[in-house]
């Protein structure tokens, strides 16, 4: 059974029951849990850890503790889960920006702060004789002359293609929260493809990545365009 000071809080995550708590990674849980409520404290880890394990509350020793604490703060960064709806609904419009693109690598990305798209964007290398106006970057600086901030924290970046090594670079510096994207790039992809840059810690501490979502989907205005070019 449940804890009664954490039934509340995971009814927010959908999870109603012990049973349901073990389909999940204890960790996990206790970042999206930080996500939504950034006062939680260590011992809520200890205790997922011990529901997890069928293990009496409050019965960890020192030493494991430690360990749970150092092996939690090694882990990329997740936050609390999106609706499918939600990524659905932003990820389309994305993909509408792509299909906008004229003459360029069709690849569109949106910035969402607040369930509000703040930043449009898609390729302009070509159009503005610049090699660094990829979908993202585009997207990055229209969202962060709208804050008038170049730092985008709680914001989430939608783009169609993963994205590559420049683009994460931009995006981890600019503290994007999540960056959900459509399908993988096979050949230039930074996120999962070729490399996993938000996967080290050392680098990023603000940003999750969420995808493919759809590798069909959103990799064939791209597809189409490499076929018309040949």
């Amino acid at each position: 059974m449940l804890p009664l000071y954490l039934q509340s809080k995971l009814k927010s995550l959908g999870i109603y029951s012990l049973e349901e708590l073990q389909k999940y990674d204890y960790y996990l849980v206790f970042q999206w849990l930080r996500d939504i409520y950034p006062s939680t404290d260590f011992k809520v880890l200890f205790d997922l850890y011990c529901l997890n394990h069928n293990q009496s509350l409050n019965t960890l020793d020192p030493e494991v503790k430690s360990n749970l604490k150092q092996t939690y703060k090694s882990l990329p960064r997740h936050f609390a889960p999106l609706l499918k709806e939600v990524i659905e609904k932003f990820m389309h419009q994305a993909l509408a920006i792509a299909k906008e693109s004229d003459n360029e690598i069709p690849i569109g990305a949106i910035v969402v702060k607040n369930g509000e798209v703040i930043g449009r964007g898609n390729n302009q290398t070509i159009a503005s004789n610049d090699i660094t106006a990829h979908a993202e970057i585009v997207a990055i600086r229209d969202a962060s002359e709208y804050l008038g901030n170049y730092r985008l924290d709680d914001c989430d970046l939608y783009v169609t293609i993963e994205p590559c090594l420049m683009c994460s670079g931009a995006i981890i510096n600019s503290r994007i929260r999540r960056v959900i994207f459509g399908a993988h790039e096979p050949k230039t992809g930074a996120l999962e493809s070729q490399y996993k840059v938000l996967n080290n810690i050392n680098i990023n501490k603000h940003t999750e990545a969420i995808g493919p979502i759809d590798n069909d989907l959103y990799s064939l205005p791209l597809r189409d365009f490499l076929k018309q070019k040949r």
